[in-house]
């Protein structure tokens, strides 16, 4: 990558990250009205989707966390019509994907069959170009993320929340049972 390249990529990043809070409040204000505009069966599909990617385990998944809303305010309310239009196509493009793989729809696909999926899915991904859109599957996997960890169940149930943090310690005993304070670790 040529410097002009990488100084143009971290601008646009950190023009993203100032911006982003703002446009992402703005859309998530209008949650209702937007997913009241989307088909129902969309949504249901989407939150498969996310809930095949972080089930309910000792902690509540995807769906309790209602992340498929989430992704989808933030498609319809952030992303840019091209790219939404892009998201939406490639959404439905998986679910045939799906039904030709596995001979069936990803809604009635079993557990097992939905991992295989994503696992090819995840592959697929790592073949295709860097240099136009992003991958279907990893952008998902990305918005679920972000979303379970910004919902009030990942931040409180799945992370160890402090809503008023303390002092620093130093030495502070961690084990495999001592929970991440943010979703970075």
């Amino acid at each position: 990558m040529l410097r002009r390249e990488a100084l143009k990529k971290v601008a646009l990043l950190l023009g993203g990250i100032s911006i982003a809070p703002e446009l992402l409040a703005k859309a998530l204000a209008n949650g209702p009205a937007t997913l009241a505009k989307l088909p129902a069966d969309r949504l249901t599909l989407l939150a498969e989707m996310a809930d095949t990617i972080l089930p309910d385990t000792d902690t509540p998944g995807a769906k309790a966390a209602k992340v498929h809303e989430f992704i989808a305010i933030v498609v319809q309310d952030c992303f840019p019509p091209e790219e939404r239009d892009t998201f939406w196509t490639k959404l439905d493009a998986a679910d045939k994907q799906c039904a030709t793989m596995q001979g069936k729809g990803f809604l009635d696909c079993t557990a097992e069959q939905r991992i295989a999926f994503f696992t090819a899915l995840q592959a697929a991904a790592k073949t295709e170009q860097a240099d136009g859109p992003p991958p279907f599957f990893p952008l998902l996997k990305n918005l679920t993320i972000g979303g379970y960890f910004s919902s009030e169940i990942g931040a409180t149930q799945a992370l160890a929340f402090d809503p008023i943090p303390g002092g620093w310690i130093p030495d502070m005993p961690v084990d495999a049972n001592t929970k991440a304070w943010t979703p970075m670790f």
